[in-house]
């Protein structure tokens, strides 16, 4: 196999017997479901110079033909990816007998894929969105718009489970300078306990597969109660002692909720008189949802 990128040369070789007298040697194309095409014909023959013919429907300016006494070579020029596929060789003698040699050619294109290696802090219930991103050149990439794109999720010690897929829908793209362009996509999903791990995305196109950097989904809970016991309030009101009464108390939907029953003690001075006469209490709820 032969892996090239778009835009570069690759040269097919045909290993010639030793000893021949006439020979006729047949370069063809086959693409993945299709019948063998002719390219061009090599005419061989002892004592001359080799010559060759091209097939009319094949454009003779993409390619080169070199011969020597051990091989037979077929250049394709600035390949692109309506090249990919098998290209064959076939020996044929006088006497009857044939020969076959085969190479599968694979053009690709650069694009990079961008994921953001971030870990994102998000509540159960919520919505969270994952981004990823695309720069290809679209001039050089003939496939650059036929992107599939793949979500996949990693729970600790476990191998990525494939939740997602959006087909060749994108969202958005944009031009980066003449040449490149850049799409974007998202994934967005409601978020439950069991959704901690890690997201990859994951971009087929050209035949080829790229996966992100993976972002870590976090799910954090409203409120803990080590964060509850921390509050501590401070009253700084005349000789006022500040109280707290924390309580649980379970829910109708299966939460707990926590409330601090917080109690607050006056004390006020009559006038023209030395007695203090501590005012009713006031007591006021705070509910923290854990």
């Amino acid at each position: 196999m032969n892996i090239v990128q778009t835009g570069e040369s690759v040269t097919f070789k045909c290993a010639l017997p030793s000893q021949f007298s006439k020979r006729d040697v047949y370069w063809y194309k086959q693409r993945p479901g299709d019948t063998l095409r002719l390219i061009v014909t090599v005419f061989l023959r002892q004592q001359k110079l080799p010559t060759h013919k091209f097939d009319p429907e094949i454009p003779d300016s993409r390619w080169e033909v070199n011969n020597d006494e051990k091989f037979s070579r077929l250049t394709l020029l600035k390949a692109s990816y309506s090249d990919d596929g098998l290209y064959h060789c076939e020996l044929s003698a006088w006497t009857g007998s044939i020969e076959w040699s085969g190479t599968y050619l694979m053009v690709t294109g650069k694009y990079v894929l961008f994921q953001p290696s971030v870990s994102i802090p998000v509540h159960s219930g919520d919505t969270a969105t994952l981004q990823c991103s695309v720069l290809f050149d679209s001039e050089k990439m003939a496939c650059s718009e036929d992107f599939s794109m793949f979500w996949f999720q990693a729970k600790s010690n476990t191998y990525p489970n494939m939740i997602y897929t959006e087909g060749n829908k994108h969202h958005e793209c944009e031009k980066k300078s003449d040449s490149e362009k850049s799409c974007m996509f998202n994934f967005s999903k409601v978020v439950s306990s069991s959704d901690s791990g890690i997201f990859y995305c994951a971009v087929a196109s050209c035949g080829k597969i790229l996966f992100g950097n993976g972002t870590r989904l976090e799910i954090v809970k409203w409120i803990d109660e080590q964060y509850f016991l921390a509050l501590i309030f401070f009253c700084s009101y005349s000789t006022a002692i500040c109280t707290n009464l924390i309580s649980s108390a379970p829910q109708a939907d299966g939460e707990n909720k926590n409330y601090a029953a917080l109690n607050f003690s006056k004390s006020k001075e009559k006038r023209g008189g030395k007695k203090k006469q501590m005012e009713p209490q006031e007591c006021f709820y705070s509910e923290i949802k854990v």
